[in-house]
């Protein structure tokens, strides 16, 4: 039976500069993340936490 590794990473609640989209991005994503409506960049991966350039509103 595998461990599970806890991690303290989570997800976060951005909002879209261009469109005001409201969207739910992991912290620590593997790739650019991009908004679901007007495909401006949310965050951009960085190879660890990534850079968030949306206004974050909250942390889940």
């Amino acid at each position: 039976m595998k461990s599970l590794k806890i991690t303290n990473s989570k997800f976060l609640k951005v909002k879209c500069s261009k469109c005001k989209n409201e969207q739910i991005i992991f912290e620590k994503a593997a790739s650019n993340v991009n908004c679901s409506v007007c495909k401006e960049i949310l965050a951009k991966s960085t190879g660890g936490k990534s850079k968030v350039i949306a206004k974050i509103i909250k942390e889940l």
